[in-house]
């Protein structure tokens, strides 16, 4: 059988390269979610705190957020105000995923939902994996401002892996910590 040479430009091959990395993403992400390492796992933290925070690294009580999580009935999101993606994403997640109520910006919630990416700052010559987005998970205080954190998860990739796949690798991944189907 003869080789057969597939010649393409730099612009193909790049779209070429950004949609295997995705479809290898979308195959290996479910299955390597239960053994990845959150910045969000761990011990009891202080009394009214599911979270500490020590070297840039939020340590959380699973079993504490899962039960603020059960409890809570309403719940806020907050995103970059032009992120239409990220807060769709989180809706689905909050009202179908969870079955919890939405409420308005401005509106007393239970908990507040914050989901931010975390770019890269100037030239970055790491080649490995980097930090691209938190969902971070509040109690609301009276005022509806965040209140204490009670969850920090971190998605972690490739730089160059666009925003929404990362906003889906994330919600993804926090759904596999706590078996949300």
């Amino acid at each position: 059988m003869p080789i057969q040479r597939l010649s393409l430009d730099a612009s193909s091959s790049s779209r070429l390269n950004a949609t295997l990395y995705l479809l290898v993403l979308s195959l290996l992400l479910p299955i390597g979610l239960s053994g990845a390492t959150a910045l969000a796992q761990g011990n009891s933290a202080i009394e009214g705190q599911a979270c500490t925070l020590e070297k840039h690294v939020y340590t959380c009580d699973g079993a504490a957020f899962q039960k603020r999580l059960a409890e809570a009935k309403t719940i806020s999101l907050e995103t970059h105000s032009i992120d239409k993606y990220a807060q769709a994403q989180l809706k689905t997640l909050i009202t179908k995923k969870l079955g919890k109520t939405l409420v308005a910006e401005g509106s007393p919630a239970d908990l507040v939902f914050l989901l931010l990416p975390l770019g890269v700052d100037g030239m970055s010559i790491n080649s490995g994996a980097v930090d691209l987005g938190t969902l971070r998970i509040y109690t609301a205080n009276p005022d509806n401002s965040r209140g204490n954190i009670l969850w920090a998860e971190v998605y972690t990739g490739h730089e160059d892996l666009p925003w929404p796949a990362t906003v889906n690798g994330l919600i993804l991944q926090f759904q596999s910590h706590f078996k949300i189907k």
